[in-house]
Protein backbone atom coordinates (compact mmCIF):
# COMPACT_ATOMS: atom_id res chain seq x y z
CA UNK A 1 0.00 0.00 0.00
CA UNK A 2 1.68 3.64 -1.10
CA UNK A 3 1.08 6.30 0.69
CA UNK A 4 -0.09 9.51 -0.95
CA UNK A 5 1.97 12.43 -1.20
CA UNK A 6 1.12 16.02 -1.81
CA UNK A 7 3.34 19.24 -2.29
CA UNK A 8 2.53 22.47 -1.25
CA UNK A 9 2.89 26.17 -1.40
CA UNK A 10 1.79 27.42 2.09
CA UNK A 11 0.58 31.57 1.55
CA UNK A 12 -0.60 32.83 5.19
CA UNK A 13 -2.85 35.92 3.93
CA UNK A 14 -2.25 39.54 3.63
CA UNK A 15 0.85 39.94 5.63
CA UNK A 16 2.68 37.51 4.44
CA UNK A 17 4.40 37.87 0.94
CA UNK A 18 3.61 35.51 -2.06
CA UNK A 19 5.13 31.93 -1.84
CA UNK A 20 8.09 30.83 -4.12
CA UNK A 21 9.08 27.83 -5.68
CA UNK A 22 11.94 26.93 -2.85
CA UNK A 23 9.07 26.67 -0.02
CA UNK A 24 7.86 23.65 -1.66
CA UNK A 25 6.59 21.44 1.38
CA UNK A 26 5.77 18.14 1.21
CA UNK A 27 2.94 17.02 3.36
CA UNK A 28 2.06 12.82 4.19
CA UNK A 29 -1.65 13.46 2.99
CA UNK A 30 -4.62 15.87 3.36
CA UNK A 31 -5.29 15.40 6.83
CA UNK A 32 -2.07 16.68 6.83
CA UNK A 33 -1.87 19.45 4.79
CA UNK A 34 -5.11 20.90 6.41
CA UNK A 35 -4.23 20.22 9.99
CA UNK A 36 -0.86 21.82 9.26
CA UNK A 37 -3.02 24.80 7.86
CA UNK A 38 -5.43 25.07 10.73
CA UNK A 39 -2.03 24.80 13.28
CA UNK A 40 -0.36 27.87 11.76
CA UNK A 41 -3.79 29.62 11.47
CA UNK A 42 -4.80 29.41 15.12
CA UNK A 43 -1.69 28.60 16.76
CA UNK A 44 1.37 30.08 14.80
CA UNK A 45 1.78 33.14 17.13
CA UNK A 46 3.07 30.92 20.22
CA UNK A 47 3.75 27.46 18.87
CA UNK A 48 6.31 25.90 16.36
CA UNK A 49 5.04 25.03 13.43
CA UNK A 50 7.25 22.40 10.79
CA UNK A 51 8.14 23.46 7.30
CA UNK A 52 9.28 20.17 5.69
CA UNK A 53 10.56 21.93 2.80
CA UNK A 54 11.67 20.01 -0.60
CA UNK A 55 14.51 22.28 -1.54
CA UNK A 56 15.91 23.59 1.41
CA UNK A 57 16.17 22.23 5.08
CA UNK A 58 13.63 22.07 7.26
CA UNK A 59 12.50 24.40 9.64
CA UNK A 60 10.57 25.01 13.04
CA UNK A 61 9.04 28.30 13.20
CA UNK A 62 6.49 30.57 14.55
CA UNK A 63 4.08 31.66 11.63
CA UNK A 64 2.08 34.99 13.82
CA UNK A 65 -0.50 37.13 11.99
CA UNK A 66 -1.66 34.58 9.69
CA UNK A 67 -4.59 35.92 8.01
CA UNK A 68 -8.20 34.23 7.59
CA UNK A 69 -7.38 34.48 3.98
CA UNK A 70 -4.41 31.57 4.85
CA UNK A 71 -4.29 28.99 2.28
CA UNK A 72 -2.12 25.80 1.17
CA UNK A 73 -1.76 24.94 -2.70
CA UNK A 74 -1.55 21.49 -3.20
CA UNK A 75 -0.10 18.91 -5.97
CA UNK A 76 0.65 15.57 -6.96
CA UNK A 77 4.48 16.11 -7.47
CA UNK A 78 6.74 18.46 -6.70
CA UNK A 79 8.44 19.01 -10.18
CA UNK A 80 4.76 19.95 -11.44
CA UNK A 81 3.85 23.59 -9.92
CA UNK A 82 2.37 24.87 -13.20
CA UNK A 83 -1.58 24.27 -11.67
CA UNK A 84 -2.73 23.08 -8.36
CA UNK A 85 -4.42 19.54 -7.91
CA UNK A 86 -5.80 21.21 -4.38
CA UNK A 87 -6.40 24.36 -2.73
CA UNK A 88 -7.13 23.83 1.09
CA UNK A 89 -8.15 27.58 3.20
CA UNK A 90 -10.74 28.57 5.74
CA UNK A 91 -14.43 28.73 5.24
CA UNK A 92 -16.67 32.18 6.00
CA UNK A 93 -17.54 30.23 9.72
CA UNK A 94 -14.11 29.21 10.77
CA UNK A 95 -13.75 25.69 9.07
CA UNK A 96 -11.56 24.57 6.91
CA UNK A 97 -12.59 23.60 3.10
CA UNK A 98 -10.33 21.15 0.53
CA UNK A 99 -11.54 22.15 -3.55
CA UNK A 100 -10.05 20.62 -6.20
CA UNK A 101 -8.61 23.06 -8.60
Amino acid sequence: MSVARWYGLWHGGNGYGAPQPDDLEEFSSLADARRTLVDRHRYGYWQRSRFAFTRREAADVLTPCVGDDCEITLYGSADGLDYPDRRIFLGPCGGVRIERC
